[in-house]
């Protein structure tokens, strides 16, 4: 994966004292902000690979302890559809969808309705986090920001641009470059992969029988993972 310069600004003096007033409300702090490449399809097999890739300008500011992520979805002027083989077409490309990867149903990774900017199509998709649905972005345009709020923190995370047509879609894995998303708690990862584990056990009176007959060591067996 390409690296790319991380830009994380402190929340300055004057905006901690602010929030200990009372009756005064916080400026919005800028936390992050910079731009990450989304590699197309065919990563770097092409002869100039740059001329089809994404750029996505990101934003994470905080306000009374709600983090605001702002992505705006910039498509060259030079992009345009290309064949099966990687070679390019005289027609241009357009984008029209956006995805940012993070499991929205996190207490707090995701503050209800408050996902904007993109079209009709817009959704909250759990899980696998937020889709936004847009207008066709011509080579030379951009989306506008398309944002939502979180009450956590940004970590680093992959995104996703789409079209019906090669050189869709683009990515941050395995060529691009990784945007800021909510930062889920280690502890939440951990209870939801327990979950999971105890579905997979069989019902009490299975696993009775089953202790019976095969003396299932479950420490030992853990100790030895």
């Amino acid at each position: 994966m390409k690296t790319h310069a991380k830009t994380i600004v402190a929340l300055s003096s004057a905006a901690i004292l602010l929030s200990g007033l009372p009756g005064q409300t916080a400026p919005a702090t800028q936390v992050m902000s910079g731009t990450a490449t989304l590699a197309d399809a065919f990563g770097t097999a092409e002869a100039n690979p740059t001329d089809e890739d994404l750029t996505v300008s990101y934003l994470v500011t905080l306000a009374s302890g709600v983090y605001t992520y702002s992505y705006t979805v910039n498509n060259p002027s030079g992009d345009v559809l290309l064949n099966g083989d990687g070679s390019p077409t005289t027609i241009p490309e357009v984008v029209d969808a956006f995805s940012v990867a993070f499991d929205t149903t996190v207490p707090g990774a995701y503050l209800a309705s408050s996902q904007a900017g993109g079209g009709s199509g817009d959704q909250n998709n759990g899980v696998n986090g937020l889709f936004w649905s847009l207008a066709a972005v011509e080579p030379g345009s951009d989306s506008g920001p398309l944002s939502f709020e979180s009450d956590l923190a940004p970590t680093w995370g992959n995104a996703n641009a789409s079209d019906a047509n090669l050189p869709s879609p683009w990515a941050s894995i395995p060529y691009g470059q990784e945007v800021p998303v909510p930062n889920i708690p280690e502890s939440t990862a951990t209870i939801t992969l327990l979950a999971g584990v105890l579905l997979l056990l069989p019902s009490g009176s299975a696993t009775r029988k089953k202790a019976g007959s095969s003396k299932w060591n479950w420490g030992k067996h853990r100790s030895a993972g």
